[in-house]
C-alpha cells in the first residue's frame, strides 16, 4: 500500500515514459527541491492509499506504471510491493527519484531502484532548469536504464512538452516544461475564467 494524490492514464513518451502508462503522483516528499512544481505533494499522509492489487487492477492493459510525486522512494516499501507485483505480471517501471544511487539508505530503495525499468534520478536544481530534456527538469539529472525492455531505450532531448486538462471539478491541471512565454499565457487565461 502507498500514499498517492492522484492517478491518471497518460500516453505522452516525453514526460512519463513509453506507452500508455498508469502515472501516479506519489504524497509526501522529504527533499523539498526549492522551485519544485509539486509542492503540494511534500506533505505526508495528506493524499489517499492505494493497495497493491488495485494498481495492479488499474495496469492491465497499459504497458506499465511511471511512479512520481512527491517522492516514490520515501515509501519505498509499498513501492517495492508494487514494482515486483507489476514485473510478475510483465509491465514495465519508469521510477522518477529525487535521490542519486549512492544516497538510498534502505534495501527496499535499492531494490525499487534495481527493478525499475527506467530511473530518472537527481534532485531538482532551479538554476539548472531546462525545459528541452525528455524527462527532466534541470540539467543534474540523469536517467538509468536497466536490463528488460528499455534496456537500449535512446532518450529523446530538444523539445520541451507541456500538457493543459480541465479536472473533474473545472480546475485547469498543467503538466511538462512550460518555458516563460507560456506560463505568463497560462497564468492570463487562468485569471479570466
Amino acid at each position: 500500500m502507498i500514499n498517492y494524490y492522484q492517478y491518471r492514464y497518460e500516453e505522452n513518451e516525453h514526460l512519463y515514459g513509453p506507452g500508455v502508462r498508469l502515472v501516479v503522483f506519489c504524497q509526501g516528499c522529504s527533499l523539498h527541491c526549492p522551485g519544485c512544481v509539486n509542492k503540494h505533494l511534500w506533505g505526508f499522509g495528506e493524499g489517499k492509499n492505494i493497495a497493491t492489487e488495485k494498481i495492479v487492477e488499474l495496469c492491465f492493459e497499459v504497458e506499465g506504471i511511471t511512479l512520481l510525486g512527491g517522492e516514490p522512494l520515501d515509501q519505498s516499501e509499498g513501492i517495492l510491493d508494487i514494482i515486483k507485483a507489476l514485473k510478475r505480471n510483465g509491465k514495465t517501471v519508469v521510477l522518477f527519484t529525487g535521490y542519486n544511487l549512492k544516497e538510498l539508505n534502505s534495501s527496499s530503495q535499492r531494490e525499487s531502484w534495481k527493478l525499475s525499468d527506467i530511473v530518472i534520478s537527481g534532485r531538482y536544481f532551479e538554476k539548472k532548469r531546462s525545459i528541452f530534456m525528455q524527462f527532466r527538469g534541470s540539467t543534474n539529472q540523469r536517467v538509468y536504464t536497466h536490463k528488460g525492455k528499455y534496456k537500449v531505450y535512446k532518450v529523446k532531448d530538444g523539445k520541451s512538452v507541456a500538457l493543459f486538462r480541465i479536472n473533474e471539478n473545472g480546475v485547469i491541471e498543467v503538466g511538462g516544461f512550460q518555458d516563460e512565454e507560456l506560463k505568463e499565457l497560462t497564468e492570463k487565461i487562468l485569471i479570466n475564467i
